[in-house]
C-alpha cells in the first residue's frame, strides 16, 4: 500500500479568497437612538413645596407628592403608548422619503471595494462598477440599518 501524496501548500489552498466588490446599502442614513420617557424627568417638573404654608398645604403637598411619585410610571407608559401611532407613521413616511431619495439619486449606492469605498449617484453606476472589479459573480449586497 502506497503512502497518500500530499497536496503541496499554494497560497489559494492557506489563504482565503481576496474578497471582491459589493454594494453596500444602508438602509437608514443615519444612527438610530433608543428613545424614552424618564419617570425621574416627571418627579423632578413636580415641585409641590409651595403649597405647604399651612398644615393642610403640608397634608396636601404630601398627598400630592405620593400621587405623582406612584403616577409617574403611569403617565410615561401612557404618553409612549399614545405617541406610538404618530412614531410608526413618521418612520414609515421617512422611510418612503428615503428610498425616494436613493433612487433619485440624492443619497448615493456605496461600492466596496479592495482599494476602499467609491460613491455613485445611480444604481446603473454602482452595479457597473461592482460586475467590472468582480466579473465571474453576481453583484453582493451587503444590507445593514445604519
Amino acid at each position: 500500500m502506497e503512502p497518500a501524496l500530499e497536496q503541496p501548500y499554494t497560497a489559494a489552498a492557506v489563504a482565503p479568497e481576496a474578497p471582491g466588490a459589493f454594494l453596500d446599502v444602508r438602509l437608514l442614513p443615519w444612527r438610530p437612538r433608543l428613545r424614552h420617557i424618564d419617570p425621574d424627568a416627571v418627579r423632578a417638573n413636580a415641585d409641590v413645596t409651595a403649597w405647604s404654608d399651612d398644615l393642610a398645604g403640608f397634608a396636601l403637598s404630601v398627598v400630592v407628592s405620593v400621587l405623582i411619585f406612584v403616577a409617574a410610571p403611569l403617565v410615561a407608559v401612557v404618553l409612549a403608548v399614545l405617541l406610538l401611532p404618530v412614531e410608526v407613521w413618521l418612520v414609515l413616511s421617512l422611510g418612503v422619503l428615503v428610498v425616494v431619495a436613493r433612487f433619485a439619486g440624492l443619497i448615493p449606492w456605496a461600492v466596496v471595494t479592495p482599494d476602499g469605498v467609491e460613491s455613485y449617484r445611480f444604481l446603473p453606476a454602482a452595479l457597473r462598477r461592482v460586475r467590472e472589479l468582480d466579473p465571474t459573480r453576481r453583484v453582493r449586497v451587503r444590507w445593514h440599518w445604519a
